[in-house]
């Protein structure tokens, strides 16, 4: 009796380990995947940052460059300052571009990590099924 007992402690005790090391792989498995995906996501926003820095620079020169034109103008009244605005507004135009095309990187790729949620909610319903099954 007492050597069943021992038996049947050491098959439980070799299932609870057995089943630690299952939520250990599972565990590791999806915070590989959220790792995985966060990387992608933050190399999109790190190819974007450039874009976003030059569209700033662009639209702070064309700030700078419209200014001293408006002064110019009132100063005396024609001649180069047209050619302050001229150079502003197309300053402006890249600026904005710039700024277009790295505000559509950014939001194109959204920080929630879809794949991870995916996979989650499908362990969810995996889980259920099997509490329902047994």
């Amino acid at each position: 009796m007492t050597n069943g007992r021992f038996e049947n402690e050491r098959s439980l005790q070799g299932m609870l380990q057995e089943i630690k090391n299952e939520i250990k792989e599972f565990v590791r498995t999806r915070f590989e995947i959220f790792k995985q995906e966060m990387q992608e996501k933050l190399s999109a926003y790190k190819a974007a940052m450039p874009m976003a820095i030059a569209g700033a620079l662009f639209i702070a020169t064309a700030w700078f460059l419209i200014t001293g034109a408006i002064v110019a103008a009132i100063a005396l009244a024609l001649g180069w300052p047209l050619a302050f605005l001229i150079v502003g507004f197309a300053y402006f135009i890249l600026g904005a571009a710039a700024g277009w095309f790295a505000y559509k990187e950014v939001t194109s790729h959204p920080m929630k990590p879809e794949r991870t949620l995916q996979v989650l909610k499908q362990d969810q319903v995996w889980i259920e099924q099997e509490a329902k099954s047994a």
